[in-house]
């Protein structure tokens, strides 16, 4: 089951302080993905038609942040950009246990079915 929860402005602002995302987000689940993006983006229109509607055995928490509806989106992005090294949308990253295993840009339903059985 996909669980669909929104990031908190706490919780992006804390991200940027930290340099990751704290642990309430990456350990909620044993897996979890965090999906960054921007609202115009097709690659990411495309996935939010059926990134929350995956079947999986697995618990899985899916958090969305659409930054660029931020008032922070500039200080996020700068972020995003120069720490992650990551100016694509959308950009997910995928933890496991805690642990980032693994970061790509736009992803397929069937490349994100398999990256849920990391």
């Amino acid at each position: 089951m996909i669980n669909k929860i929104k990031i908190s402005k706490d919780q992006v602002l804390n991200s940027i302080e930290k340099r990751e995302f704290d642990r309430g987000i990456i350990l909620s689940k044993d897996l979890v993905v965090v999906v960054m993006t921007q609202d115009w983006c097709p690659q990411w229109k495309d996935m939010e038609n059926w990134i929350y509607a995956v079947e999986t055995y697995k618990e899985v928490d899916v958090y969305e942040l659409i930054y660029n509806s931020t008032e922070y989106f500039k200080e996020f992005m700068n972020f995003k950009e120069n720490v992650w090294k990551n100016s694509e949308v959308p950009y997910l990253r995928f933890y496991k246990n805690g642990k980032l295993v693994e970061e790509t840009n736009y992803i397929n339903k069937e490349k994100f079915k398999k990256a849920l059985e990391l």
